[in-house]
């Protein structure tokens, strides 16, 4: 019997009493990054107590698996690292696989970029779909080499070299994570290595080098350590203090709901880190702070909070990377103030996991809080504790939208509905019963939240046109149903890109059938499916009919995993998967699909000019639809869906729903 979770999980949250009592939060996540990756580089052991039990902490933990380090766990957030000192990881003999964590990614990038071996990263959507190229330029001066897609996107792949150059990096852009994943990489790269920052960014990195005997230097805003530094065996303790970002949910919550008073113990106070604590304390927020102590190289302390009225605040610009992750709380409070507020200069926030700037003035919208952004502005008019609420607010499976908003409904006056709590578990584990233990009435929308067994595998098939959108559609039904998911798109290419590596004429036939009877899913993987020369290669082999039908019979076989899979392409339903339990049929306008695909490339750095995107769609669907081998045509039985109207997620939604019906009916 196979089980399928066909909805997401919403919650709703409603006006409360009081908030008490006295807490712990999860522990920093970014320390615990850091606790990870830099515990590793220890000889000895390092145990490491307050871990961040969150899907982005244990990514970077497993990844380091892969590299050849060893944990033990010892208890449910103590973890003890056999540490393999500098220069003493291993190559990884799979992909590394980072899911959603941005931090994750580039700090361990960093660390073995200065490796004489090759690693593959890969991610989610969401990661594989930011920007990876202000940790790649840094590196690249230092002698790694990188194949990633375009823009610098996941997956992609980094080869050190066995004698590396330090660097002296003066970083464009204040950011923490580019800062450190340079430091990483000069701890096995002989000779100093120095960053410079145009304003002082999060200095965890430096605290716990410090913390754990490794020497690092900072005069004003350079910072510099020198590599290849002499070690001694040694055991070593980290305690990870309570993640400010993470306490800021309650301590907002706190201020909202009259009466409330609530201490949180053993926060972590590093100056880089509180300015939401400075910003609501400017806007009469009654937070005090004692207690004050040092735990592995950070300030911590206690603090105690009690409701609040707020005023309106204009936030500067320069307070943005102290704070950075907590704007979209600080929206929330800035609701319940008295006056309008200003938070400027928050470009940042359109390239976390969601355009986090969008994402809140929808949601503020949607509880009847007059908002708008004036170019990276973000402007609130403030209510006076007067927010109507009732809103269901889209997440983008971004775990700050959905706590932020789940505070909001605990003081608004109507109960507000996030669309999907999943990925609160990011970052804050346990969210929701520690904020119920405090009083806050928080609870999952039953409704959607039940599973439907079926005693056979589900399989569902998407074709469409080039730019449609099938292929976003596909790998968030994929993520979400906890399916199997294959581009087969990317067939051919890895067909070609194997004679193309392995100097092999993609016009002998014998060698491309050889090939592609030996592609496998760690082929998908490999950036160089992107590369020009390998695409040429792919158009090639895709005219071999021998070539076609092993291929045929390789997604045929993956259709067949035992729970079921998601495939996209062009002929899925009609030639690969006739039997299918879900066909659907997505397109879109070609205007749509020219404008989507000119967006996407300019986004991706690539000038190019937007009657040329259009011409090149035509002619592809020219071609798809006068293919003498399965022609680009929708089965006769697949759901047509006319994406030119509609966002991603709404498609999304909309296919969830269409699913759930067929199974609740099939299951009747």
């Amino acid at each position: 019997m196979t089980t399928h979770l066909t909805y997401a999980k919403p919650c709703i949250s409603t006006r409360c009493p009081a908030l008490t009592g006295d807490i712990t939060v999860p522990g920093d996540k970014s320390i615990s990054h850091r606790a990870l990756l830099l515990g590793s580089q220890i000889i000895g052991t390092v145990t490491i107590r307050g871990l961040l039990m969150g899907d982005d902490v244990l990514c970077t933990k497993a990844a380091l698996a892969h590299l050849g380090v060893n944990f033990i766990q010892r208890q449910h957030n103590e973890w003890l690292v056999h540490g393999v000192g500098i220069g003493g990881l291993s190559e990884s003999s799979q992909p590394l696989d980072m899911g959603n964590s941005g931090t994750g990614a580039r700090l361990l990038m960093g660390l073995v970029s200065s490796y004489p071996f090759t690693s593959f990263f890969y991610g989610d959507e969401s990661l594989s779909a930011r920007p990876m190229n202000r940790v790649i330029i840094p590196l690249s001066q230092s002698g790694a080499q990188f194949v990633a897609r375009t823009g610098g996107r996941l997956p992609l792949s980094v080869t050190g070299r066995s004698s590396m150059m330090p660097i002296d990096y003066e970083l464009p852009v204040a950011s923490a994570q580019v800062k450190s994943a340079i430091l990483l990489a000069g701890l096995n790269i002989a000779g100093r290595t120095t960053v410079i920052e145009p304003t002082a960014t999060r200095d965890h990195t430096e605290r716990m080098l410090q913390h754990l005997g490794i020497a690092v230097e900072r005069e004003g805003t350079k910072i510099s350590l020198l590599g290849q530094q002499a070690q001694s065996p040694q055991d070593l303790i980290i305690d990870v203090p309570g993640d400010p970002s993470s306490a800021a949910f309650p301590i907002v919550a706190a201020l909202l709901v009259p009466d409330s008073d609530i201490t949180l113990r053993h926060i972590c106070i590093n100056p880089l880190r509180t300015g939401l604590f400075d910003i609501l304390k400017r806007m009469g927020a009654d937070i005090t702070i004692h207690n004050e102590h040092t735990s592995a190289g950070e300030p911590v302390a206690d603090i105690t909070v009690r409701y609040s009225k707020l005023q309106a605040i204009d936030v500067e610009a320069d307070i943005a990377p102290s704070m950075i992750d907590e704007y979209p709380i600080l929206a929330v409070a800035c609701a319940f103030a008295k006056g309008q507020s200003r938070m400027r200069g928050l470009s940042e926030l359109r390239v976390k996991e969601s355009d986090r700037l969008q994402a809140v003035i929808d949601g503020l919208h949607a509880c009847g809080v007059d908002t708008h952004a004036e170019g990276d502005d973000l402007i609130v008019k403030g209510t006076d504790g007067k927010v109507t609420g009732g809103g269901t607010i889209t997440t983008y499976f971004d775990h700050r939208i959905a706590m932020s908003f789940l505070i909001l409904g605990l003081a608004s006056e109507k109960p507000v509905m996030v669309d999907d709590s999943t990925p609160i578990a990011t970052s804050f584990p346990g969210f929701t019963k520690l904020m119920t233990g405090l009083g806050a009435f928080i609870t999952e929308e039953r409704r959607t939240m039940r599973r439907i067994s079926r005693d056979k595998p589900l399989v569902i098939a998407i074709d469409g046109p080039a730019a449609s959108g099938k292929g976003t559609l596909a790998r968030r039904l994929a993520e979400r149903l906890e399916l199997p998911y294959l581009d087969t798109g990317l067939l051919y290419r890895a067909v070609g890109m194997r004679l193309v590596y392995n100097d092999q004429d993609p016009h002998n036939k014998t060698a491309a059938i050889e090939a592609a009877q030996s592609i496998g899913p760690q082929d998908f993987l490999n950036p160089r499916l992107r590369q020009e020369r390998v695409g040429q290669a792919a158009s090639i082999v895709s005219a071999i009919p021998e070539v076609r039908a092993i291929l045929l019979d390789y997604q045929r076989s993956f259709a067949a995993a035992p729970h079921g899979a998601v495939l996209d392409g062009r002929d899925i339903g009609t030639i690969v998967c006739p039997q299918a339990d879900l066909k659907l049929f997505i397109t879109a306008s070609l205007d749509t699909r020219a404008i989507r695909r000119h967006r996407e490339l300019s986004g991706e750095g690539i000038e190019v000019v937007y009657d040329s995107v259009l011409a090149d769609l035509i002619e592809r669907d020219k071609r798809d639809s006068e293919r003498k081998n399965a022609p680009l045509i929708a089965a006769d039985d697949a759901l047509h869906i006319d994406t030119s109207d509609m966002s991603a997620n709404e498609v999304f939604t909309h296919v969830l729903r269409l699913l759930n019906e067929k199974l609740e009916a099939e299951a009747a």
